[in-house]
């Protein structure tokens, strides 16, 4: 039995941008590696440039600026890892690839609610104090993610820890279109 290589799965794209008409540019010299992926019939429009140089990843274009802290080259092996994308984007750095997501955090703290806090264990007065905690979360989840941040941190029981505070983020769409552009080349790579 021959088990796929990560790089051998077709991987869902995250978004409805069409990449299909793009051309890839590539420039190389002294150490500096451009992927230039960009539409031939627009000079900048829905273009994407991905610059790698003295071990960081610059990507510029109509999505956004980034700074990655590693060097990421397409390849036909080559793939975005979200989790770990978002890690060597945020290392010493503020640059934030993902955001307070509302509706995902609201169905976390409805899913304890409803038998969640049980199977994570909580049982008697503690499962009676945390279902109360969640149900007041529930009216801070459409606030801030600051304020929600703010009253969670300040008001979780003493029995619980932080990891048990309902807290989604959603990686933000600019990111995701440079991800799906970045797996777009990789694909071509390996036709």
């Amino acid at each position: 039995m021959k088990i796929a290589k990560m790089s051998e799965i077709k991987r869902k794209k995250r978004t409805d941008v069409d990449f299909s008409n793009h051309i890839i540019e590539v420039t190389e010299q002294d150490g500096l590696l451009v992927h230039h992926f960009k539409h031939p019939e627009y000079s900048k429009m829905y273009s994407v440039k991905f610059i790698n140089t003295n071990g960081i990843m610059a990507v510029t274009g109509d999505y956004g600026n980034w700074i990655f802290c590693r060097e990421f080259h397409p390849s036909k092996e080559g793939w975005v890892s979200d989790g770990y994308w978002h890690e060597k984007l945020s290392i010493a750095s503020t640059q934030e690839g993902r955001e307070f997501d509302h509706d995902a955090t609201r169905e976390e703290i409805e899913r304890g609610i409803n038998g969640g806090l049980e199977e994570w264990g909580y049982e008697g007065d503690t499962l009676d104090e945390a279902i109360e905690f969640y149900q007041t979360l529930l009216e801070y989840v459409d606030c801030s993610a600051w304020e929600y941040e703010a009253y969670a941190y300040s008001n979780i029981p003493g029995f619980m820890d932080a990891e048990d505070i309902p807290h989604s983020k959603k990686t933000k769409i600019w990111l995701q279109i440079v991800f799906d552009a970045f797996d777009t080349m990789c694909d071509r790579i390996k036709d």
